[in-house]
């Protein structure tokens, strides 16, 4: 199914997938998620497409590159998501250390599905870039900007929470707080536009060869 979508296209849209996504449960990947890890990692391998996982609650993060990895995907197309879910550093160092990107990518949400507090992903990914890992790490937003049908009605107790889960956030309060922590203008640029620029474009089954993919394959 992965193969047949990058070469052909999803259904009869012709759109073809720029990247394939991959999630794993809470504390475990299941034997039927592992599945769908080892499918993907050979399709990469063949393709050149990223990968982009979730991670429940930023849990298994390792262990995701770790079995992508394993399978012949290439660390450097590998995006390992939600993984601010965690602000354990040492955590992160673990899947850094595989050569996979890390993914900062649910600032706004804050204190619910799992999530910590923007303060401390803020203070975590300030610990991460000061360690040298600004290449690695790649910040974004989880919202949701179309509701079709009824948008979600929050309770009074949460909406404090969810005031700044909009597109706006990161510009408006996350990069001025990680200059005042001590981020250059430099790594910024890095994490928002250097980063994607690698993993999102490069080596892909659009721009090789007939030969230079069977050269894979083989």
């Amino acid at each position: 199914m992965f193969m047949s979508e990058i070469q052909n296209g999803v259904g009869k849209t012709g759109l073809k997938p720029g990247v394939i996504k991959l999630g794993s449960s809470k504390d475990r990947i299941t034997d039927y998620e592992q599945k769908f890890f080892r499918a993907a990692a050979r399709v990469q391998k063949e393709t050149g497409i990223s990968i982009i996982t979730h991670t429940q609650e930023g849990t298994m993060g390792p262990e995701q590159a770790e079995l992508l990895i394993s399978e012949g995907a290439d660390p450097k197309r590998i995006l390992i998501g939600h993984m601010c879910g965690n602000t354990d550093i040492s955590y992160h160092l673990r899947t850094l250390d595989q050569g996979v990107y890390v993914g900062f990518d649910r600032f706004g949400i804050q204190k619910f599905v799992g999530a910590p507090m923007d303060r401390e992903r803020i203070g975590t990914l300030i610990g991460l870039i000061g360690l040298g890992y600004a290449n690695q790490l790649m910040m974004s937003h989880d919202t949701v900007n179309v509701w079709l049908g009824k948008p979600p009605e929050f309770p009074e107790s949460m909406i404090g929470l969810v005031e700044n889960w909009h597109v706006g956030h990161i510009f408006e309060n996350i990069i001025p707080a990680l200059n005042r922590g001590g981020v250059t203008d430099e790594q910024i640029e890095t994490i928002l536009v250097k980063n994607p620029q690698a993993i999102f474009g490069g080596d892909s089954i659009l721009n090789r060869t007939k030969d230079e993919i069977e050269k894979v394959v083989r």
